[in-house]
């Protein structure tokens, strides 16, 4: 229930406490006084957007403050499960600071703003006349189908079931998708892999063979050389290297016994005739060993080429990066196999998920099922009080082949007010004074099956007068003894049905239009009521009425 409502800095407000009580309070006022105002400032405390227009100061914030008596709501666990200290009596605060940042508290806690919207969902529900278009929408209809079975954990189980189905199916169609793309992309990597495997490179064979390529390219030449060096180092060719040599060292032979300097000469052109003899016969060696060999040598050629075309299609410089990325590719096809076993994993999730959701989809539309009929006769019956006596009322459900969600159910609310006239669809036929009957009718159903403390009615009185409005006031007087109900009227015939009444006013404070409130007690509001009927100069006879309407209350 509803304690207290302090607003400061909000719009024309400047600073304004209201404090309620259990029952019926009603809120009167002048066009344009400002109790529109103040339904925006108890929205912030409900978890509405916050804009800096709103701030009547520019330079200090903007406060909204609810007390609230949540004693025998069972709401300890959601205090518990969200980190908040527990007290029968809560603050709900909103903040708004000159920048326009918003900041929300419980019990002076910070919190977010989905877990202020969702405590303060549990403490009151406002209904506007902007809310007259609802029964128009099937999920709506649905929802009060629901509060009245009273299905919400179980509707609460099945959207999160269905979200984390959506989420499955979502990854599934994702790596459905990359699967379908790395099949593609597998065919080039398999290709890839076995191009470079039947390639059969190994490492340091680019090096060899170019190295092949050079001396093959150049095996005329080099054997014409070493040809003619063995030659000039040949014993069998008149004047050769060695035989010359040779000559030296006959000559120096005979000087070797005058003295060490000779005999070290003699050594040293000893051990030259040993190293070019040695030499020669390596000369001879390798001419013979070299091969004049065209089909070997295209050979090679086509080998450096197919090894330089895989570097360059594939954007590596030498052999070991080709290996490498033979490497990298075989991983990667073996992480799509893993891809694949994901994939029907995924399936298999999806099956259970779907499963699951579609057997609580179908538990909601049995529950539903099991309290239609009960739930029509009790709109009727709240339309027989409100002055529609021959107002009939069907609900028909209809299943819908995919799971949404509020289920798998399409909900119509046919109505008829006239006697002899078959319910058609209730948007289409119902008036703007009928419409307004039909949702408090409705708000009266489902708030009497929820353990909702506070319902706020924001004048859902358009359209209706006279008697039918005396009987709107009579239903939200028999709400107000088992919910705390507050309504804003322009009703006189609802406004004296309150056990409260408070009236907005404007006035001119220091040049400027502020937006204030007081209780009305007495003859005040005899006078407030009064001019209900009739502007601002009330008659005697208004006063009589309103006399009259009070004695009623």
């Amino acid at each position: 229930m509803l304690r207290a409502l302090q607003i400061e800095n909000y719009a024309l407000i400047r600073s304004l406490r209201m404090a309620f009580d259990r029952g019926l309070t009603v809120i009167t006022g002048e066009t344009g006084a400002g109790k529109s105002i103040l339904m925006g400032a108890l929205s912030l405390i409900l978890g509405s957007r916050a804009e800096t227009e709103v701030l009547h100061d520019k330079t200090r914030k903007c406060i909204v403050e609810g007390l609230f008596d949540i004693e025998g709501l069972d709401l300890r666990n959601f205090f518990e499960q969200n980190d908040l200290d527990y007290q029968p009596l809560t603050t709900l605060r909103r903040e708004i600071n000159e920048s326009g940042k918003s900041r929300a508290f419980i019990n002076d806690t910070p919190v977010t703003l989905v877990i202020l919207r969702t405590l303060a969902g549990k403490l009151i529900d406002i209904h506007s006349q902007h809310q007259n278009l609802l029964p128009r929408d099937s999920s709506f209809r649905l929802r009060v189908i629901d509060q009245y079975a009273q299905n919400g954990d179980l509707r609460i189980r099945y959207r999160q079931e269905l979200s984390q189905l959506r989420q499955l199916e979502q990854r599934h169609a994702e790596l459905k998708q990359k699967c379908t793309e790395d099949a593609l992309r597998q065919e080039f990597l398999q290709y890839t892999v076995e191009e470079l495997d039947n390639a059969q490179l190994q490492p340091g064979e680019q090096e060899l063979t170019e190295q092949q390529i050079r001396l093959l390219s150049h095996a005329e030449e080099i054997k014409f050389h070493l040809f003619a060096a063995a030659q000039q180092l040949s014993e069998q060719e008149e004047g050769n290297v060695l035989q010359q040599l040779k000559a030296v060292q006959a000559e120096c032979e005979s000087l070797r016994d005058l003295g060490p300097d000779f005999e070290e000469i003699r050594n040293r052109l000893h051990e030259a005739a040993v190293e070019l003899t040695d030499i020669a016969y390596e000369i001879a060696r390798k001419e013979s060993e070299v091969e004049v060999n065209p089909q070997e040598l295209d050979r090679l050629n086509e080998r450096i080429d197919l090894i330089y075309t895989l570097q360059h299609k594939y954007q590596v410089d030498n052999i070991p990066e080709l290996l490498a990325l033979a490497d990298r590719l075989r991983q990667e096809l073996s992480q799509q196999s893993n891809d694949k076993e994901q994939l029907q994993e995924l399936e298999k999730a999806c099956h259970a998920a779907r499963e699951e959701t579609l057997a609580l989809a179908q538990q909601l539309s049995k529950s539903r099922q099991q309290v239609i009929a009960k739930l029509q006769k009790e709109i009727e019956h709240h339309l027989r009080e409100l002055g529609m006596p021959d107002s009939r009322m069907e609900i028909v459900l209809e299943p819908v082949d995919e799971m949404q969600e509020s289920g798998m159910d399409r909900a119509t609310f046919l109505f008829t007010a006239n006697p002899g006239m078959e319910p058609a669809d209730l948007g289409k036929v119902a008036s703007g004074g009928e419409m307004s009957r039909i949702m408090l009718a409705l708000k009266s159903v489902i708030t009497d099956s929820t353990v909702l403390p506070t319902v706020i009615f924001d004048e859902i009185d358009t359209g209706i007068s006279g008697e039918t409005a005396h009987k709107v006031g009579v239903a939200m007087q028999a709400l107000s003894q088992r919910h705390q109900v507050i309504a804003i009227t322009h009703l006189p015939q609802i406004a004296a049905r309150g056990n409260r009444h408070l009236l907005v006013f404007k006035e001119n404070r220091g040049g400027e239009a502020v937006t204030d409130l007081r209780p009305l007690e007495g003859e005040e509001r005899v006078e407030a009521i009064a001019a209900m009927f009739g502007g601002a100069d009330a008659t005697e006879a208004a006063r009589a009425t309103a006399r009259e309407l009070l004695k009623k209350q």
